[in-house]
């Protein structure tokens, strides 16, 4: 018995169906490709921020697993760059304990600090009011902000003299951002500029930036314009060779009160969207002090794309599962049926043709003997 081609099978049904079919197929085609689209929106919001990829670029081809974490202080509660210091040594110490060899000419982790001030800058061509953030670390390897003229300012440079403006403020002082090694005044204190930066242009930091133009100095020189200057953010990478360890080490030797602390390098994993997705309310209410910097908000603001997409993506494409489901049990179903019918019949022919083959051979054998006898 000859099996129908599945092709020609499939054809024959299409050419069957009626209104109700034609519905359901169109319906479940566009809501798989709904579901797609929602996943490649998932994946597109999960790479906006360039702030959330120092795991991935400080690891390198190293086999090691790197986790990127931040901590963020209430007001009023914030760190010195003593406290820094001193978590350092306490990181240093955790690593060692843990037998993690120090690369040659590197090291296990990197970090940065920050925390903002609002100062009054000039220069011949006027006066603005700025926010100010004083930094601290490898700052800009965390935020790779683009450099449109100069250089960033680093932690080694053995003066603290130095800042970077960002393009707004370069306009509003200078008109241009060709300013290295311009004089711009802070609090009336003169300081060199080192660089002009560019702001992220990813529509989550477009929303969540709402300071005008920006200066970036060093914590040093932003400690001594402004005597009560507070550290209300910490990022780290570190190695993490098993999950939660390096938030673990944070948590146990950083204290952030009722602040918080946040794994950066795990924010879009399925399991940290449903968390989202369960809080999705209350993760709005801020109880705790903090203020968050805008890279961190428009972080926030990312996740609940993401967690948003994620549920559309799952939802879009259950329906398209339960039919392929109810399809797949009739089919089953059909089939054990037509088994059942058909398998009985089968075994009953095979037997009947198995019973008439020994007949026939029995009769060739016995006149076969009758005419040699003769």
């Amino acid at each position: 018995m000859t099996r129908p081609h599945p092709i020609r099978s499939a054809r024959a049904a299409i050419k069957g169906f009626g209104f109700k079919q034609w519905f359901l197929l169109i319906l479940n085609i566009v809501l798989v490709l709904g579901s797609v689209a929602c996943l490649l929106g998932l994946r597109t919001v999960s790479h906006a921020l360039i702030t959330l990829d120092a795991a991935d670029r400080f690891r390198g081809e190293s086999e090691l697993r790197f986790a990127q974490l931040a901590a963020f202080l209430p007001v009023g509660q914030g760190k010195t760059e003593e406290d820094i210091f001193r978590f350092r040594q306490s990181l240093d110490t955790a690593l060692t304990e843990q037998s993690m060899e120090v690369p040659e000419k590197g090291s296990l982790y990197i970090d940065a600090y920050s925390g903002p001030a609002d100062l009054t800058a000039s220069t011949e061509n006027g006066t603005a009011s700025v926010t100010a953030l004083g930094v601290g670390g490898d700052f800009f390897y965390f935020h790779p902000l683009p450099l449109l003229g100069g250089s960033y300012i680093d932690e080694d440079d053995l003066m603290d003299d130095l800042v970077v403006l960002d393009e707004e403020m370069a306009w509003r002082l200078y008109g241009s951002t060709d300013l290295a090694g311009m004089t711009v005044y802070l609090n009336e204190t003169p300081f060199v500029v080192s660089g002009v930066v560019a702001r992220e242009t990813d529509f989550a930091t477009a929303r969540s930036y709402t300071g005008g133009g920006g200066v970036f100095l060093s914590w040093s020189a932003l400690a001594r314009l402004v005597e009560d200057a507070q550290i209300d953010c910490y990022e780290l990478v570190m190695p993490d060779p098993i999950s939660n360890y390096a938030k673990g080490v944070v948590e146990d030797n950083f204290s952030v009160g009722s602040g918080d602390i946040v794994e950066n390098s795990g924010r879009y994993r399925p399991g940290r969207l449903l968390e989202v997705i369960r809080g999705y309310g209350e993760r709005s209410m801020r109880v705790n002090g903090v203020i968050y910097p805008y890279w961190e908000n428009a972080a926030r603001l990312t996740e609940d794309y993401a967690a948003l997409l994620m549920l559309l993506a799952v939802l879009l494409a259950l329906c398209p599962a339960i039919f392929a489901l109810v399809l797949g049990i009739r089919a089953l179903r059909r089939s054990w049926k037509q088994a059942k019918e058909t398998i009985p019949a089968r075994i009953e022919a095979a037997a009947e043709q198995r019973k008439e083959e020994r007949l026939e051979k029995a009769y060739k054998k016995k006149t076969g003997g009758g005419g040699e006898n003769g």
